[in-house]
């Protein structure tokens, strides 16, 4: 007897998901607890597990279309077992009301991507390319032949679209001076939250950070660190242990607001921005101050190769309890970003430059970076947060006593 693949429920605020990817083509044998599907959620790309050891007979829902947790995704079961029709037929979100799948224009919940969504052979990322710069897959296939559709296709037809309509495009014409761009579940998502960081009271803070001692530690760890862990030791994971650590000393950055009171957190669990294809995400580092810095940095590189593979789990973004922010990797000297709900602290370091002082009545350079820190103030009052960075101006100048 055939079993129905739903969408599952991923994340406490998921209400909906993309279908970014089927690992499996209809036909094929599955195992339980196999990959089956990728569905993009409001936080993550997310693999989605077969639950029963079977054929996949029927895949009802087509990449890039947007379909309600709890939906029908799929079929598993044994050749030759029959399909419950009506159950077959229930449509994903976007598709509602739409009498043949081939009559549908928009695809995707996010834009419009082609005609045909069986037609056109396109690779993941070229696909994502196409809804964000509202390109139809089918234009770029017939701009450059019958064959799979990759990243570099759609870049170079954009480029020749905009050659091509000079003065004379839609901007000229008067009535398409801008182009819409819907947004993707992590974007509504990351609006969403944005929108409640701005309700809440902030402030920041921010000071001066010699970064002498660090660095020669960094060199000394470095010589044989690649060798022995298989990755290169970076000033993030140094500087998210001593984060980690100097949050020990100021229970209310790593703390919550409710309406019930302040929830002080027992365990410290480190949020790293990390950028992606798709956006900003914030993985977690769980027990980030009880764990050594060889695990804490391996657990960040794990979660830094799952965002860029677009493979982070739920879990791997829930229970942030404070949130760390490398912006000084972008350049960037001094940045002061809001709060990340519902925790009451997030930490911004900015780039390493060199300041010119006095030492012995000699000119040296030594070098230096700003840290900010904002703060729920409703949580959080100026001292706490000025003797948070305190501490962590000392550890990060006398790190040794943190890091070995």
């Amino acid at each position: 007897m055939a079993t129905q693949v739903i969408l599952p429920k991923l994340t406490y605020e998921m209400e909906e998901g993309r279908i970014a990817e089927w690992l499996c083509e209809e036909g094929n044998a599955v195992a339980a607890g196999q990959a089956l599907f990728v569905v993009e959620t409001d936080k993550a790309s997310v693999e989605v597990q077969a639950e029963e050891t079977g054929t996949l007979l029927k895949v009802l829902v087509p990449i890039d279309a947007t379909v309600l947790v709890g939906a029908a995704v799929a079929w598993i079961g044994s050749p030759g077992d029959a399909i419950p029709e009506a159950e077959a037929l229930q449509p994903p979100k976007e598709q509602r009301a739409v009498s043949s799948p081939q009559d549908i224009t928009v695809t995707s919940g996010d834009t419009v991507t082609s005609r045909d969504p069986v037609a056109v052979a396109a690779s993941p990322v070229a696909k994502r390319l196409a809804r964000e710069l509202g390109i139809d897959l089918e234009d770029v296939q017939k701009h450059i032949g019958q064959k799979r559709i990759r990243e570099g296709d759609v870049r170079a037809y954009a480029d020749a679209r905009s050659t091509a309509m000079g003065t004379d495009g839609p901007e000229a014409a008067g009535d398409a001076e801008f182009e819409l761009i819907k947004p993707t579940p992590l974007q509504r998502a990351m609006a969403s939250h944005l929108s409640k960081a701005a309700a809440i009271p902030q402030a920041a803070a921010a000071c001066e950070v010699n970064l002498t001692s660090l660095e020669l530690l960094r060199n000394e760890l470095s010589a044989d660190w690649e060798a022995s862990h298989g990755f290169r030791l970076s000033f993030t994971h140094m500087l998210a242990l001593l984060a980690a650590h100097a949050l020990e000393s100021c229970p209310t950055l790593n703390a919550t607001w409710t309406d019930e009171g302040i929830r002080l957190y027992r365990t410290i669990n480190l949020g790293v921005a990390m950028a992606s294809d798709r956006g900003l995400v914030v993985p977690v580092v769980r027990g980030a101050n009880q764990r050594s810095l060889a695990e804490l940095a391996g657990e960040i590189g794990r979660l830094q190769r799952a965002t860029m593979d677009n493979r982070l789990r739920p879990q791997d973004l829930e229970g942030g309890t404070f949130t760390i922010t490398n912006v000084g990797m972008l350049g960037i000297t001094l940045s002061i970003p809001l709060v990340n709900p519902p925790q009451s602290g997030i930490l911004a370091i900015g780039a390493k430059r060199d300041q010119l002082v006095l030492k012995d009545g000699q000119p040296v350079t030594n070098p230096v970076t700003m840290i900010t820190v904002s703060f729920d103030h409703r949580v959080v009052d100026g001292v706490a947060a000025a003797a948070f960075l305190q501490r962590l101006k000392e550890l990060m100048e006398d790190p040794r006593s943190v890091l070995g």
